[in-house]
């Protein structure tokens, strides 16, 4: 299956010169870990909640007077809409995250997640297991 299947598409993004502020409180209001940073369409970064506590909260800087460029990941690690959820799988894996965006060239399509990686997985042992079921059936 393609990533593009999976994706979540339209993510929540906020502008580089957007503060910190303003992303800690889109992620309490959407429930978010990682919230994008764009341009238009363009992918510009990321910031995770971790990032707000290591390099923000835990050195004493102003989250209302930091702008979330200052913090972000500034060339994340990502996906194309055209790969096997196999290989964002391995992406996530090597690179120790829990999302990663999809961008087609540098236009952002979207995000994956460690979850739907692994519904992705869920989704595929469950055809397996009624592929060798029909398969067990019909031999008898």
């Amino acid at each position: 299956m393609k990533v593009s299947e999976r994706m979540i598409t339209n993510p929540i993004t906020v502008e580089p010169s957007a503060t910190a502020k303003d992303v800690a409180e889109i992620m309490k209001k959407e429930n978010l870990g990682t919230v994008l940073v764009a341009e238009g369409d363009r992918l510009r970064g990321l910031v995770t909640d971790r990032q707000i506590a290591t390099k923000l909260v835990s050195t004493g800087k102003d989250p209302a007077g930091t702008r979330v460029s200052e913090i972000m990941t500034k060339s994340p690690v990502t996906a194309s809409p055209d790969m096997e959820m196999e290989d964002a799988s391995r992406i996530i894996g090597e690179n120790g995250i829990r999302r990663v965006p999809v961008v087609q060239g540098e236009r952002l399509m979207g995000i994956v997640s460690a979850a739907d990686i692994a519904d992705h997985a869920r989704t595929c042992n469950i055809c397996m297991n009624n592929l060798f079921n029909e398969i067990s059936k019909a031999r008898r």
